[in-house]
Formats: C-alpha cells, structure tokens, sequence
C-alpha cells in the first residue's frame, strides 16, 4: 500500500509527465535541456538533453564492499586497525540520513570478529549532533536489524548539551574550543561512518562531520554553523557552496575538529539517486572522504552552459519543506537571477519544524542575518536561502494555507498555472522567448555552469 506521500508524489509525477510539453508549446517557451532522469518520460520531441542524466550505476556487491575495507585509502587494512581485547568506537549518522551502512557494518564487524576481536568490546554511537534522538524503528532501520539485535545493550546516544558526557579535545586555529562525545574518545579505536552527498554549506556531507557536528557539543556545533556567514556583510561566505571544500571556512572548521579527536579511519558510503551503495571509501579521514567527494561529483553534479531563463524543478517525494528546499536551492543554481522557478513541492507534512517557522516568519532577509549572527542555527541558515530565492518561484504545492502563508512564496494551483505566471512574468520583463531547464529530480541534482 503506497503512503499519502508516495501517492501525492506518483500523482504529482504523472501529472508533470502528461502536461509538460503542452505546457511549454502553449507557452512558448524554447526548452534547452533536461537536467535530470525521472521515473515519468519529461523529454520533449525535438529537445535533447545537456548530458546524460543522473547516473545509477549498478548497486556494489558484498565482494567490492569487503574489498574496500581490506584495501583502504591512506591507511591500512581496517581489519588491522582493531587488534584483539582492544575497544572499538563505531560512528553511525542518525535517522536524518539514509547512509545504508546497514550493509557495510556486517562486513566490518564479522571481518573483526574472524580476526580474533570480540563483539563485546565493540559499542555503536549515534552522532545525531543537535538533531533529536532516534526511535528503536529508526535505530533498526539504520544499523539492519541483525546488527541492532546483537549490539542491542551497546548502542548509545550523544546529547550535545550534556557536559559530563563532553570532553575537549583542543582549540581550532579559529580559536574555538572543540567538545565532542566523551565515550567515544575513550576507546582504543574510533571509526566513523556515513554518506557522501552535496551540502550546500560544508561542501560534501560525510567524513568530518560524523565528529563535527556529529557527537559535539551544541556550542562547538553552532560555531561552525556560523561560518556559513560572512563575517562583514550580509551575504553567505563566498568560499562556501556545495563541492566546496578547501577556502570553505565550515568544512575547515569540521575537518580541524574532527583532526583533533584522532579516528583511526572512516567508512563512507556513496549512493545512487534510488539509494544503493554505489561506492563505499574507507580509510584516512581526508584522503577517503576526498575520494568519496570525487565519486559523489561523478553521480550527483550536472553541467549547464548558462543559466536559463525559467527552471521547472520537481521536489519528488519530499515530504516537507525543509527536504523540498534542497531542490529550490539547486534549481537557482540553473537560472539568472532575474529568472523564475517554478518548483512542484507536494510537502503533504507542511513545513517540517515549528523552529523554521521561528525563522522565515522574519519580514527581512536582514532580520535573518542579525539572528543568525547572534544563533546560528541550520534551519535558520534554510529560512534565509528560501527568502532569498523563494522571490524568483512559483510555488506548486498541496501544504496546508498557514505553511504557505509563513513561507512567503507565490503558489499556483496547477503546473500549467504556475508555467503561465512564470512566462508572463519573463515577458513583462522583455524576455519573449524564455530559456528553459527541467529538473525532475531536483534534490538530487546540482548544477553547474560551465
């Protein structure tokens, strides 16, 4: 049985499909490309595409997968980093984030374990940074239940705002003070995990930031958040952007934090669009996590030529606001900035966190940069990058009135609607024969102009 949001999505999916091209005909519009593959046909006769579409290479086989932790990046085995009687700290991301490290922990335990090691000196920490802690189900969807199962007494949460739990392990040439989990450094051998992905703040999620923000503390957490400002004027650091990570101010911060606590080495997975394993790099905290970026580059970015007058972006199945977002922030990459999106959002959950809602219901963009500068906060740095290009989009969505009302975007009942608007738009401005690109896996795809 499909849920209320998988339904709105196919609905929401074949109506771009079955109207889109009569929509752009009508409207006049001289489509250049297709930015990304869908499950529904968005080509348009006539129109071809940029470049090949998100890639989905084939899912990684068990065999690869224990071939990377057997054969590491910057670092030897992993199955010799851990001996025999010594502890061992294993760092899974939260319930946040699909990782399927579920796959990867059997080989690396079991490899372990075949190597003369003991569960019971092996314990799993949650790095869920500020975010609340997960639930059993959460935990068990994460970690496969066979391994939630057998490490069911050894599976412990970090809470950023306990001090007896939080141990300083240095300054960062920033001169903060970096506090992080206290159980995990105690052990003989930490090993961190997650994913690797675009993040339109540090660059490439993964790596670092299992440590930082991961099991710090909310202080060290929110000074690195305020880097994603400039320290001048009102505008995000021009060093930071996705696929940034050298000159990114929040990426350096996390990599000197993470540095300080001395992990003996990382497991990241890289996933397709439908989230298989497509690639899994293991090894030395930089080297790896710089390896895994790479790959993440091949999957996820797309080349444009120039930006386009008008972007049509499909969220997919986003339940809420704050993961729709991540498709209006890369649908802007691809067009001018006197463009227009039109981005379809079903959002069936509405905005997704009351706290947001503390944020976009700020008049001004300044009023969110003085906030922010005094609370960093990640959703607060959301509600900024939705006002500031939320006034380019027209808004196709289903999320309550009052979610609307407080998001401050124009809406359209229809895609064909929202098409309209947007074109009459371009031409009050002189464009008469607007450009365009579609984006039917917007979340997912991150463009870049050539």
């Amino acid at each position: 049985m499909k849920s209320d949001s998988e339904e709105t999505y196919r609905r929401s999916s074949a109506f771009i499909g079955g109207c889109l091209s009569r929509c752009l005909c009508l409207s006049g519009i001289q489509c250049v490309g297709v930015l990304a593959d869908s499950s529904v046909d968005l080509t348009i006769p006539g129109v071809p595409l940029i470049s090949p579409a998100l890639a989905d290479p084939p899912e990684l086989k068990d065999a690869d997968i224990q071939k990377a932790l057997e054969f590491p990046i910057g670092s030897k085995s992993l199955f010799e980093i851990v001996r025999p009687g010594e502890s061992l700290c294993i760092v899974v991301s939260d319930h946040t984030r699909h990782t399927a490290i579920d796959r990867v922990l059997p080989a690396l335990i079991n490899g372990l374990l075949e190597r003369g090691c003991a569960v019971e000196d092996m314990f799993i920490m949650i790095a869920s940074g500020i975010h609340r802690h997960p639930s059993t189900t959460e935990i068990e969807r994460i970690l496969g239940t066979a391994t939630a199962d057998r490490f069911r007494e050894r599976i412990f949460l970090h809470d950023p705002d306990n001090s007896a739990e939080l141990a300083l392990v240095g300054t960062t040439s920033r001169g903060r003070r970096v506090l992080v989990n206290r159980q995990a450094l105690a052990s003989d051998r930490l090993i961190l995990t997650g994913t690797v992905i675009y993040h339109y703040h540090a660059g490439f999620g993964g790596g670092r930031k299992a440590l930082v923000p991961g099991l710090a503390s909310r202080d060290t957490i929110a000074f690195s958040h305020s880097l994603t400002i400039d320290p001048v004027d009102d505008r995000i650091h021009p060093g930071v952007g996705p696929g940034l990570l050298d000159g990114n101010p929040v990426s350096e911060e996390m990599l000197e934090g993470a540095r300080l606590c001395e992990p003996d080495a990382i497991i990241n997975t890289i996933l397709t669009p439908g989230g298989r394993i497509a690639r899994v790099c293991a090894g030395e905290l930089d080297a790896a996590h710089r390896a895994a970026c790479g790959v993440a580059r091949d999957i996820y970015s797309y080349s444009v030529p120039a930006p386009a007058d008008l972007v049509i972006a499909d969220a997919g199945s986003a339940s809420n606001w704050i993961q729709s977002h991540k498709a209006l922030f890369n649908a802007a990459r691809a067009v001018h900035s006197d463009g227009r999106i039109v981005l379809v959002a079903p959002c069936p959950e509405g905005l997704g966190n009351e706290r947001f809602r503390h944020w976009i219901r700020k008049k001004t963009v300044s009023e969110i940069f003085d906030g922010l500068r005094t609370a960093p906060e990640v959703l607060g740095q959301t509600a900024l990058s939705t006002k500031e290009r939320g006034r380019k989009t027209i808004l196709v969505t289903g999320m309550p009135e009052h979610d609307i009302e407080d998001l401050g975007i124009r809406t359209a009942p229809d895609l064909e609607s929202a098409i309209t608007a947007a074109v009459d738009d371009l031409r009050s401005a002189g464009i008469k024969e607007p450009t365009c690109y579609i984006m039917p896996q917007a979340r997912y795809t991150v463009p870049f102009t050539d």
